[in-house]
Order: structure tokens, then sequence, then C-alpha cells
């Protein structure tokens, strides 16, 4: 087993200009590495998704000053063996985890075929959130990898906790 190797790291809060420049050295270390285009856009849906969800829900906890610098959302796409693992951690509202876990849980319970049939029906529903998404991010990182999601939490205090999501990409040559 080789060791890890580090692709991309950050650790602090996101907006459109961060994310921007994550995607951009995304694409500058693909090529500097000759990552396939089949492993590079599996690794860009990923971390788009990822990075969405984050940013989309970072107003929950943005004005919690006390979370910070300690529980900034953190990225990092990891190279081991024959996979990519793209990490992403952030404060999530403890009300809210249940309910997180349960899409995670409910996805990495589905094979490929009824993950793209629910895919289908969440499309077909067209319920968005007020944020704009109708939950297809996990669906989608799911489909696209070929494997399970691996969540963990960390309580911090009685309001947050700390999630860690982390996505195995399989590295295609």
């Amino acid at each position: 087993m080789q060791d890890s190797e580090i692709v991309i790291s950050y650790n602090g809060l996101l907006s459109f200009d961060t994310i921007g420049n994550l995607l951009n050295k995304l694409k500058d270390e693909t090529e500097a590495r000759g990552i396939s285009m089949v492993t590079y856009k599996k690794v860009l849906s990923v971390m788009i998704e990822a990075l969405e969800n984050i940013f989309k829900y970072n107003d929950k906890f943005t004005s919690e000053t006390s979370l910070f610098p300690t529980y900034n959302p953190n990225i990092v796409l990891e190279k081991k063996d024959a996979y990519f693992y793209f990490s992403c951690s952030n404060p999530v509202q403890n009300k809210d985890f249940e309910h997180l876990k349960g899409r995670i849980d409910k996805v990495n319970a589905l094979d490929r075929d009824a993950l793209k049939e629910l895919y289908r029906n969440t499309l077909q529903d067209g319920q968005f959130t007020q944020k704009g998404g109708a939950g297809l991010g996990f669906i989608e990182m799911a489909k696209v990898t070929g494997e399970k999601i691996k969540y963990e939490v960390k309580p911090i205090n009685d309001n947050f906790s700390y999630y860690t999501c982390t996505v195995p990409i399989p590295i295609k040559m």
C-alpha cells in the first residue's frame, strides 16, 4: 500500500472566488499529474457537488463566530492507491444532521440501477429547496463514482456538530 498524497487542501470559509480557485487548482493538478479525463470528470463532479453544498448552507453557521477558526470548512483531495478520496468538513446544525444522515444512508443502500431511478424520480419531482437544491448532490456523487459515501459527525456544542463526508473516487487510467 502506498502512502497517501495530498493533491488539494483548503481550510477556510468559502466564497465564489475560493470555489473557482479550487476548481482551477484541480484542473492544473490533473494536467500536471497526467490524470485521465474520465477520472478528472468524476473528481470534478464530486468536488462541485460538495463545495456547492457547503457554500449553500454557509449562512447557517457563519454568524456563529465562536466556531471559527477551529471549525472552518475543510476540503482535502487525497490520492491513495487506486483511489482519490475527496473529503469535506463543515459545521452543521444538530437539528439538520438526522435529515442529512438519512439522505446519505438512503443513497448508500441503493445499487446502481436504483440510484439511476432515484435520480430520475428526484428530477421529475421537481421539489426544490429555498436554497435551490433538489437533493441530487449525494445521489450524483454515488452515481458518478459507484462508491459508498462515508461520513462522520463530531459534536461541537448543543447547536452544532462538525460533519465530514468522504467520497472515494476510483482512478481510471
